[in-house]
């Protein structure tokens, strides 16, 4: 009875020796032996205890730090090998993630693995912003390429036509920027002739040529080709033809004021057609700033995908989200489209 009784409370002992070391640690109860064995040796004060407890690593403490700790044991970016192409910025992506980790508050491997295909998701739809941009860029290059060709064409065929002079002269092709120019440029130099050495018929006839073409005697025009002829034709009358009519200076200074009307209304043209052209080109512009044909579709196929896959994605995750929070999950809903 006694040896009982003694049993007894060795097992007592010895379960409390196991479950309680004074930290609140179970202890296996060999291992505390042997340090009552050394008590009197080896054991460390009170003191030393704290400051080698105070030394070891405690994890963190604050709500901050658990946020940050508790996905160690997840690998972040698994996905991104894959997302991320090349000439792309991996950083770029893992900022992506953590911003939606942070947002969303993912924990567990299946809910950051969902909100991992949601950054993957996001990343491409960005890549698709970024190729819609690559297209509607080569629309408006190819455009602008396309108006440069066709400026060099003309003027290509301006010089032919300047070369020599044509049935219509150069003013029929006044749209032509190129040939305004070169209009302008030779009413500059038929103004500084007469203006320098008076009317020269043989060095005038053929700027004027050039401009308003081969003059037609038969249907002559109201234009300065014809002023020209007339005011140049007074000047050489004779005094006594003369008589009544304008001195060869005062027609020489007509002449040059009918020049400076003919260079007002061409400049007045010239802006005019420029606004125009520059509306034009505006507008034509901002046609091509969205693609078209094909790569439309393509894109737009390519945007719906993505959208349904991040929103199906992102339901999964907020089901899940609340079954962990024990809040009630609602049915899923799906829609089949048939046509």
């Amino acid at each position: 009875m006694k040896m009982r009784n003694r049993n007894s409370e060795n097992s007592e002992l010895d379960m409390n020796h196991f479950f309680d070391n004074g930290s609140g640690t179970a202890v296996v109860p060999g291992a505390q032996c042997a340090d009552i064995e050394q008590a009197g040796s080896s054991r460390p004060t009170d003191k030393k205890a704290r400051s080698s407890l105070a030394r070891r690593g405690t994890g963190p403490r604050t709500r901050a730090g658990k946020e940050r700790s508790k996905r160690n044991a997840i690998r972040h970016g698994i996905f991104s090998d894959v997302v991320v192409l090349a000439g792309e910025s991996r950083r770029e992506y893992l900022s992506l993630l953590k911003g939606l980790q942070d947002t969303l508050q993912s924990e567990g491997t299946l809910e950051e693995l969902l909100v991992e295909q949601l950054a993957s998701l996001a990343w491409r739809i960005r890549r698709l912003l970024v190729a819609e941009g690559a297209e509607v860029r080569h629309n408006i290059e190819s455009f602008a390429a396309r108006s440069h060709e066709r400026e060099l064409r003309e003027m290509q065929e301006l010089e032919t036509k300047s070369a020599l002079p044509g049935a219509k002269g150069l003013i029929a092709e006044i749209h032509n920027p190129y040939a305004l120019d070169v209009c302008l440029l030779i009413l500059g130099q038929l103004r500084r002739g007469i203006e320098g050495a008076g009317f020269d018929q043989e060095r005038d006839t053929v700027l004027l040529e050039k401009i308003y073409g081969i003059r037609d005697e038969a249907r002559p025009k109201e234009d300065l080709y014809q002023s020209y002829l007339l005011w140049s034709g007074t000047a050489k009358l004779s005094d006594e033809e003369r008589e009544g009519y304008a001195s060869p200076a005062q027609c020489q200074e007509q002449v040059r004021l009918e020049i400076d009307r003919e260079v007002r209304r061409l400049e007045r043209y010239r802006k005019a057609r420029t606004s125009v052209e520059a509306e034009k080109t505006h507008l034509e512009m901002r046609r091509r700033s969205v693609p078209e044909g094909p790569a439309l579709d393509r894109l737009l196929r390519y945007e719906a995908s993505l959208e349904r896959s991040f929103d199906r994605t992102l339901s999964q995750l907020e089901r899940l989200q609340r079954m962990r929070a024990g809040q009630p999950v609602p049915p899923e809903l799906k829609v089949r489209l048939s046509g």
